[in-house]
């Protein structure tokens, strides 16, 4: 059984799955970590769609995370840029919030992962071959927001966050979901997410 392990997060796919914990290929780590953001996971059943996978284990940390799930830039932030704004410091001071809106990291994330797997296939490396995008029969791609959360508060955060990653990923022709472990089939995914010890 294919299975990959993000964080506390263990993913086990049905036989046939092909799987690849994309941030730790040796393709991201030594060409472009540096440079682009990836996604967590890239999975395939050899069918006509791809699933990337991007995981965001809150289960326990939610009050930390919650700023995180808001486009809203927060309070600080406002004035922080109004206190660079007076001190004249703004044609060279750029306040932007330490960690950015989900959907919009996502979205990043996503374009990084296209670029670098792009590059990838123009260099033929055989590490990605199984996940190559461009091709003939180009396959479909789903991302999926894999988001652990408290279950209570769930799923009117997952309605909301689904119609802004909806709206996100609109131009690029790519559909998307946001789930927790106990719903990925939502999604297209056959597997089971299985928590770990911390």
């Amino acid at each position: 059984m294919p299975e990959v392990q993000e964080g506390r997060l263990t993913f086990q796919f049905p036989e046939g799955w092909q799987l690849l914990k994309y941030d730790d290929s040796t393709w991201h780590r030594q060409r472009m970590k540096s440079r682009l953001k990836g996604v967590d996971i890239l999975a395939h059943d050899g069918g006509p769609t791809h699933w990337w996978i991007e995981v965001k284990d809150c289960e326990g940390y939610e009050p930390e995370n919650r700023p995180r799930l808001s486009g809203t830039e927060p309070v600080e932030v406002d004035q922080a840029r109004e206190w660079v704004d007076q001190q004249g410091l703004k044609p060279t001071v750029q306040v932007t919030r330490r960690k950015p809106f989900i959907v919009d990291e996502v979205e990043e994330k996503l374009r990084d992962t296209l670029a670098a797997i792009s590059v990838a296939q123009r260099k033929a490396d055989l590490e990605l071959e199984d996940f190559y995008v461009v091709r003939a029969q180009s396959p479909a791609l789903t991302v999926v927001l894999l988001l652990t959360w408290n279950h209570r508060d769930f799923k009117r955060l997952a309605s909301r966050l689904q119609t802004r990653l909806e709206r996100a990923l609109a131009p690029y022709g790519i559909r998307s979901f946001v789930v927790n472990e106990q719903n990925p089939v939502d999604a297209g995914l056959y597997c089971q997410v299985i928590r770990g010890e911390a």
